[in-house]
């Protein structure tokens, strides 16, 4: 029988404990990759499979990528459908014992984007959904990770459930252990929306875990009073991305209960048949879609929040008005339009950056792309008051 390594014997704990991911070993300049998981790496990535130990009985099938690759590996697997766990080196490698090494994080579709710059995504929202269900009725919470805007919201009918996903449109959806085998649920999801799917078990009280993450002696603020399923959703999302960055997520400090009757209620049909944000001849989310149409925005943050008015259309007339009488101050101002969006160009994705600032994973280009947001935004800000409408310098005031 051959001897298993120390090292080996470390990847055999680490993998326990993320038996349902690819697990990148660090092991000094490579992250190494065994057995089943070195032939799913050759099969998604193309490279080459060896072994390790290539005397023993049972060679270990061994797969590697440098260090620095993995900003162009991981994206690879990630959209392939499989989350990746990453050991890293956490002991001082010149010790005489062996490298102590843990799970830093687990990287899922829509916690990609948290790694680096390279992996946001401008166009296209990313969102992590939670589905749970009680009594015939279906709870769902969902975070924008571009923005941290989370919400919480119920649904009486599968079917308005299904609407509303369409609208969403998640990177990644977590549902409760026991909707796992619902098979209604799942053909949706996966056949339908080619969503990926995972499951979780809370193992907190949901309403404490929630009190203890806010700060907060109840969740009276958040209208979540009585609502102990919409609760217990949330904090299945809470505690999965928790449970996968492995670092304190205080920049997540609100959540909202939604209500959907300040929008216009498209279905899922109407949106795909009218392509709002599809096209079904060309099969493009971008190309001859109303949104393609309408979009010139300079920034990632409109991209997004044009996507959300299209498939959400307001109903209120005052807030139409409202909007509309906006657009005309600009619309009437060419000189002032065109100022404003030469510096709108210098605008990064802010939220995501300040994300991975708040989880220790900036580099300096965050640093600099902030710097020249920040900068640009005052510009905006002094151009509306040196030479903007009164109606428009009420904006920047509120």
């Amino acid at each position: 029988m051959d001897k298993t390594t120390p090292a080996m014997q470390q990847f055999y704990d680490l993998k326990k404990q993320v038996d349902d991911c690819l697990l990148f070993f660090r092991m000094w300049d490579f992250y190494e990759l065994f057995w089943e998981d070195a032939h799913i790496a050759h099969r998604v990535l193309w490279i080459s499979v060896t072994s390790r130990n290539k005397n023993a009985v049972e060679p270990i099938p061994l797969a590697g990528i440098p260090y620095h690759a993995k900003s162009k590996y991981l994206p690879m697997l990630i959209s392939a459908g499989y989350k990746v766990a990453i050991a890293e080196q956490v002991s001082d490698p010149k010790l005489k014992w062996i490298v102590k090494r843990e799970i830093v994080r687990i990287i899922t579709p829509a916690t990609l984007e948290l790694e680096w710059e390279e992996y946001s995504q401008v166009e296209n929202t990313n969102i992590l959904l939670s589905i749970t269900k009680e009594n015939d009725i279906y709870w769902m919470s969902f975070l924008e990770m571009n923005s941290n805007k989370w919400y919480t919201c119920e649904f009486k009918t599968f079917e308005s459930l299904k609407n509303e996903l369409y609208k969403i449109s998640p990177k990644e959806v977590i549902l409760d252990k026991k909707l796992f085998w619902d098979n209604e649920i799942k053909e949706v999801l996966e056949k339908k929306f080619w969503l990926n799917i995972y499951y979780f078990s809370s193992q907190n009280n949901a309403q404490k875990s929630l009190k203890n993450h806010f700060w907060v002696k109840n969740l009276d603020g958040f209208w979540l009073q009585n609502k102990k399923i919409a609760i217990f959703a949330a904090n299945l999302l809470l505690e999965y991305l928790s449970h996968n960055q492995k670092e304190d997520l205080g920049f997540l400090q609100s959540l909202s209960y939604m209500n959907f009757d300040s929008f216009m209620n498209l279905d899922d049909s109407t949106i795909f048949s009218l392509d709002l944000i599809y096209n079904l001849s060309t099969k493009s989310s971008s190309v001859w879609t109303l949104l393609w149409v309408l979009n010139k925005s300079k920034t990632a943050a409109w991209n997004r929040f044009l996507r959300e008015q299209i498939i959400k259309p307001l109903q209120s007339i005052e807030e139409i008005k409202t909007r509309h009488n906006y657009i005309q101050e600009f619309y009437d101002d060419k000189i002032l339009l065109d100022e404003i969006r030469q510096n709108l160009v210098f605008v990064a994705d802010i939220d995501s950056i300040l994300n991975r600032i708040a989880l220790n994973r900036t580099n300096p280009r965050d640093l600099l792309n902030l710097k020249k947001s920040l900068e640009s935004v005052v510009e905006v800000i002094n151009i509306i008051e040196q030479k903007g409408s009164q109606k428009l310098k009420n904006i920047i005031k509120q």
